[in-house]
């Protein structure tokens, strides 16, 4: 199109350049989107974008198709339901007719001769032939599988009816449900629910906008931003701007199939056609319409802090809509009659909406040409109307009276806040307050993507509600995995705006910690609303449920942290940079076992989940600190100095794996019998592999192995009298008493408990049956002493106290460090034995940081396992 230099635009010339620009605008995302993609990548990437868009027309065409037959299973499952309450129970075509084949049985004449007294009679009877029986079981599963309940109630009320009256109770889907051409006549409750699916479907279209996009920090650019000062109609240029949906949305393209389809399902297949062409298309054109008229509106008159929460909200309920098509496919039916009773107190109403749509009369009739003139008003007029506001908002203009809620904060800021006066945690809950888009962006879209991956569970969550433990472990899962989605989404979703906090005195590192609070503290609210209505579930088992929520707790924050040094800066292209692999794997360790351990009951299991994801959290913690400076230079990044905290982790693990794995092999080829020297073998073999590959590892980095078996800033300070000199003999054989008195006290409190544990039934059965394998397998108590006294103590003190409990140390500190060692020493060993292993751990580091030598440890860890194995 071209006009005269001077000649102003008219109205259709306007919108027809700007659906242009449009056009164009969405092909450019599509451009960028694969340049991001080719950045990401480092590779040249194909050029899909044909492909891509024939994919995603196809994607929002089995949509819309979909969207119509739920608003037609909708309909059914109402009228299915009407029926019930007239006393009738729906079956399938092939039970009635074996239930009906069982009420008259055929009678058969049958000839009986036989020879009396040289003549011969014949007798004529009637045998009753055997009827088949109407299979019970399998119409009950049937009906639990689609509808919901229970499979033995729904038997006993199948058989209960037959018994009563035959099968006159009985009726067929086909007749109890005719479907949506019967509508007119099926009652208030299947119109409601075929509205209420109808009205959904309309809010999905209406929130579609240019596109699905949950990111509601994207900076947004009306066309009409920039052409206020041109001469154009300000109408044409509204217009034109609610239309861009239609042009750069293939959603609005395949819109009309809904139309389709329903008409099709009431009149026939071509009047469907003809009805997505003169009927979809005016309903697509005003959805479009009406859903940038809100999206103006947001803009011209909400306060800028609100802009993006309201933008994100509206998104946020086009996103959550359209996966409930995608769930009310194959669960509707379920959750209808699941709650019937409650939608039934609405059907006071009146709900006409889907009866006008598709032409009904109040005869029971349809109209096709009613049902299509009905339709153009609403869509004529919801344009009209949505013209018309975004007409008169730019004659009001663009303030909207929000210059003074800009200027001054949206809180006292001397009111609590009641999250304590640090102003780290009060600058989170401001964050909340002031920036609105933050609950969408760390609540809503998170709990939309877990509950949608909760659906495909659905299978393990149909059995949350048979015991306290599942119930308990859903909640756990979820939790889980809203930290896990939260913590690079709110991340991400802060920019820029989050490197402020380089220039606070306090430095990023605080700040971070207070947002891995913040964040458990909101997981922990969603699990304890799902552990309270366990707790209401099972009073019985309270107790359990609450230690549960007391590990979920410490759980929780270890997972938030580890989220958080997920954390990467905003790229020159606006995008967040890439997660490591590497690291993504590594805040994965220990994230399913404390739920696994709820499911199956194993508390040591979950105990383990908890403590291997606390000393997680610290290890990343410890690279995050030494590379947190060098966020925008990673390049110039350098590792905590060795050895560190995952360093220990590590060199334990594949320990612990290697042992297995060797005593797997060597089982294999010596057989069951000989289970103890291949346990005792294959532990030597890898404590020394493991020892001297970690020392020749820290030894390349400049870590000799006199720094490990001594702590040098202990050796630095004013030597105690009870220390002495390294020189003197008299000082080495002080720590070694030291080290067998401990021992000895050690492994004699090691026998009281275990004396304790032979009166209490539940651990007593558990120590007779250990003492009956050492006395069965021959040499098993000499392997496992040699195992015990000569490697076990000199490898688990280098690994445990040398390297772990020295990291620990330096990351957490005092107590906390000798605990937190303890701990993961003792999940390394059998249940039963934590409590005494765990003493020997807090004591061996005890002992190793106060005389700044490894050698006393050893010693004490030695004759500890001598005493408890003698």
């Amino acid at each position: 199109m071209t006009s005269q230099p001077g000649q102003p635009l008219t109205f259709w010339s306007t919108v027809r350049l700007l659906l242009g620009a449009a056009r164009k605008r969405a092909a450019g995302r599509r451009k960028r989107q694969q340049e991001l993609l080719r950045q990401r990548t480092g590779k040249d990437s194909t050029n899909w974008a044909g492909l891509g868009v024939a994919l995603t027309v196809f994607f929002m065409a089995m949509l819309n198709c979909l969207a119509a037959f739920v608003v037609i299973t909708a309909v059914d499952s109402g009228e299915r339901l009407e029926a019930e309450r007239r006393g009738k129970i729906v079956v399938s075509r092939w039970f009635l007719d074996a239930a009906k084949a069982a009420e008259t049985v055929p009678e058969e004449p049958l000839s009986n001769c036989f020879v009396d007294n040289g003549h011969t009679l014949c007798l004529q009877v009637l045998d009753r032939a055997p009827a088949p029986s109407p299979d019970y079981a399998s119409e009950a599963k049937r009906i639990a599988e689609e509808y919901g309940g229970s499979r033995a109630a729904i038997e006993q009320k199948l058989r209960d009816a037959v018994r009563d009256h035959r099968t006159g109770d009985f009726i067929t889907k086909n007749e109890a449900a005719p479907g949506i051409a019967d509508l007119p006549k099926a009652g208030r409750f299947p119109a409601m629910l075929g509205s209420l699916m109808l009205l959904l479907w309309g809010v999905m279209l209406v929130f579609q906008g240019e596109g699905l996009e949950l990111d509601v920090q994207r900076r947004r650019h009306p066309m009409w931003e920039w052409l206020f000062s041109h001469p154009v109609p300000p109408g044409a240029v509204f217009f034109a701007e609610m239309l861009s949906p239609i042009a750069s949305n293939p959603m609005y393209w395949t819109a009309p199939l809904f139309a389709g389809v329903m008409y099709g399902a009431v009149y026939d297949p071509w009047l469907g056609a003809l009805a997505a062409l003169v009927i979809g298309i005016p309903i697509s054109l005003a959805a479009a319409c009406m859903g940038k008229a809100l999206e103006i509106a947001v803009i011209l008159r909400f306060p800028s802090r609100s802009r993006g929460a309201m933008i994100g909200f509206m998104s946020w309920i086009g996103y959550a809509s359209l996966m409930a098509f995608f769930l009310g496919f194959t669960i509707l039916p379920r959750v209808i009659a699941a709650a019937s009773k409650f939608l039934y107190a609405f059907t006071v109403m009146p709900w006409p909406w889907l009866r006008l749509f598709l032409g009904g009369l109040a005869n029971g009739s349809y109209s096709f040409l009613t049902g299509m003139f009905t339709c153009w008003i609403v869509a004529g007029t919801t344009a009209a109307s949505a013209i018309a506001f975004s007409v008169w908002g730019a004659q009001q203009g663009l303030s909207g009276n929000f210059g003074r809620a800009d200027s001054a904060p949206s809180v006292s800021q001397n009111a609590g806040i009641g999250f304590g006066k640090d102003p780290l945690y009060r600058k989170e809950l401001l964050w909340f307050a002031r920036d609105r888009s933050a609950i969408v962006q760390t609540i809503l879209i998170p709990l939309t993507v877990a509950g949608f991956q909760l659906f495909n569970m659905r299978g393990l969550l149909s059995h949350a509600q048979s015991a306290w433990n599942y119930l308990c472990g859903v909640g756990i899962l979820f939790g889980t995995y809203f930290l896990w989605i939260l913590g690079p989404k709110s991340l991400a979703s802060e920019g820029a705006a989050l490197w402020i906090a380089l220039t606070w005195p306090r430095g990023l590192e605080s700040l971070l910690k207070a947002k891995a609070w913040l964040w458990s503290l909101l997981s922990s609210g969603i699990v304890a609303m799902i552990l309270c209505y366990a707790a209401f579930l099972f009073p019985v088992s309270i107790w359990k449920i609450l230690l549960v929520g007391i590990g979920w707790f410490i759980f929780a924050r270890s997972m938030a942290e580890k989220s958080v040094t997920l954390v990467t800066v905003t790229s020159s292209s606006g995008e967040p940079e890439q997660i490591p692999k590497g690291r993504r794997w590594a805040a994965q360790l220990g994230m399913l076992t404390f739920a696994i351990g709820i499911f199956t009951q194993q508390w040591q299991l979950a105990v383990i989940g908890i403590v291997y994801s606390y000393l997680t959290a610290a290890a990343m913690w410890e690279n995050f600190r030494a590379r947190l400076p060098y966020l925008y230079d990673p390049w110039s990044e350098k590792l905590p100095p060795p050895p560190t905290l995952m360093h220990a982790m590590v060199a334990i693990s594949i320990l612990v794996e290697g042992v297995a794995v060797l005593t797997g092999i060597l089982l294999a080829a010596a057989g069951r019998e000989n289970i103890a020297i291949a346990q005792a073998f294959s532990y030597g073999i890898c404590a020394v592999i493991v020892s001297i590959g970690v020392s020749s590892f820290l030894g390349n980095r400049g870590v000799s192995q006199r720094d490990v078996w001594r702590w040098p800033s202990v050796i630095g300070r004013t030597v105690p009298w009870w220390r002495g000199d390294d020189s003197r003999q008299g000082a080495v054989l002080l720590l070694f008493l030291v080290g067998v008195v401990g021992g000895l006290a050690l492994g004699l409190f090691a026998h009281g408990y275990l004396f304790v544990l032979q009166h209490i039934p539940a651990t007593a059965e558990l120590i007779r049956k250990g003492q009956e394998q050492m006395a069965k397998i021959p040499y098993l108590r000499i392997s496992y002493f040699v195992m015990a006294v000569g490697f076990a103590p000199i490898a688990e003190e280098y690994l445990f106290r040398g390297l772990l409990f020295r990291a620990l140390d330096r990351e957490w500190g005092g107590w906390r460090a000798i605990v937190g060692s303890a701990a993961f020493f003792a999940i390394y060993h059998p249940a039963l034995s934590w409590l005494p292993v765990a003493m020997l751990g807090m004591t061996n580091a005890l002992l190793f940081k106060k005389t700044g030598r490894l050698a006393p440890a050893v010693v004490l860890h030695m004759v500890y396992n001598a005493v408890v194995l003698s």
